[in-house]
């Protein structure tokens, strides 16, 4: 006789899972691609920053997360005014703009003005038309001198500085243990007495 209570066998074995399954053996090659492409990328883009344009630096939201700084996307019309740098011109020179972005941190826009300002001093910039050059192109030495950089400027977070002091006598003195071990003490007894009266 069959056992009646265990449960009857309800294999599905005709699922066929092979149809819906999501495979990832082409990720090498993906990666290769991937290469590949910034290569190119590079290339046409070159003596410019492989990486694109200048970021501003901005903090991130909410309370939990507002002390981290990361890269945003794009400085504000303030900033660029403050750096003497027209909108127009930004976009022309490799600096993102953001027109949504207000700055509602004074020190936060004066570290955005200060990057612009040291951006401004380090750009090279080339003529669009080589027979007529405007006046704000930089001179034909440095054009020579120019190299395409992978990465400039980054964002990059401060380092957290530990403050250290000398340990005082009175504290080399004192036996902390021993002090713990006493609060601890004091503790239990005031606690066996609260115990003590409810179980009465």
């Amino acid at each position: 006789m069959p056992n009646y209570k265990l449960t009857l066998p309800n294999v599905h074995f005709h699922k066929d899972w092979k149809t819906r399954v999501k495979t990832w053996f082409d990720q090498p090659a993906r990666k290769t691609r991937r290469k590949q492409n910034r290569i190119k990328k590079a290339i046409k883009v070159a003596p410019r920053p492989a990486s694109g344009s200048l970021r501003p630096i901005v903090h991130c939201q909410t309370q939990r997360y507002n002390m981290r700084i990361k890269s945003g996307r794009g400085f504000t019309h303030r900033e660029l005014k403050m750096a003497g740098i027209s909108r127009h011109q930004a976009m022309g020179i490799g600096i993102a703009v953001d027109k949504r972005r207000k700055n509602r941190s004074a020190q936060t826009l004066k570290e955005n003005v200060e990057r612009l300002r040291e951006y401004k001093e380090k750009l090279i910039l080339f003529p669009r038309r080589r027979k007529n050059p405007n006046k704000q192109d930089s001179k034909r030495d440095l054009q020579k001198q120019a190299k395409q950089v992978k990465t400039y400027m980054k964002v990059r977070y401060p380092e957290r500085v530990i403050e250290t002091r000398v340990i005082p006598q009175e504290l080399r003195e004192r036996d902390l243990a021993k002090e713990r071990r006493d609060k601890i003490q004091k503790t239990k007894e005031r606690l066996i007495k609260i115990r003590q009266g409810k179980k009465k």
